[in-house]
């Protein structure tokens, strides 16, 4: 006698996007604790062993100038990914549309001009903008393929969903 095939709804958990008050669907567990994932669940790190790993996004080109207070960095990607890395490029002040990734300040730090610092020299626990997703996730952006041998730093990205 041959098991009848699971259903859907036999690996289906159901969630809402983004809020507890979000569209409703039904969605793997898989697909819910995907990094940059906007699911959310209750009790989303119970449900995937833990908050997000570390990221690396491997650095391909970066602006020229590291900005002025107030600057806006983002990373978009470039389609090149496996398992333990994506390869993105750093923009700064970058039109919505053209980033894959925010670099968001953890926790809300400000600096002494009150403007968000986004790069650190450790891995911070970051905040998420949508807690109960995966949707912020802390990264490590490694720039070993550029020539100015930059000492990697620690971000905590925020994915682009949507419009």
């Amino acid at each position: 006698m041959s098991k009848a095939p699971a259903t859907e709804s036999a690996t289906c958990l159901p969630v809402t996007y983004k809020l507890p008050t979000g569209p409703a669907s039904c969605k793997s567990k898989k697909d819910i604790c995907a990094i940059g994932a906007p699911f959310y669940i209750k009790d989303i790190n119970r449900l995937c062993g833990g908050p997000p790993v570390l990221q690396r996004v491997t650095i391909i080109s970066e602006p020229s100038t590291g900005g002025d207070p107030g600057v806006f960095y983002c990373v978009a990607w470039t389609g090149s990914a496996n398992e333990i890395s994506r390869d993105g490029v750093l923009l700064m002040n970058a039109p919505g549309y053209q980033c894959g990734a925010d670099l968001v300040a953890p926790s809300g730090n400000r600096d002494g001009l009150g403007q968000a610092i986004v790069f650190y020299d450790t891995e911070q626990p970051c905040t998420p903008l949508y807690p109960g997703t995966r949707q912020t996730y802390p990264a490590v952006l490694d720039y070993s393929g550029l020539d100015n041998q930059q000492a990697p730093t620690y971000v905590c990205l925020s994915e682009h969903l949507g419009a």
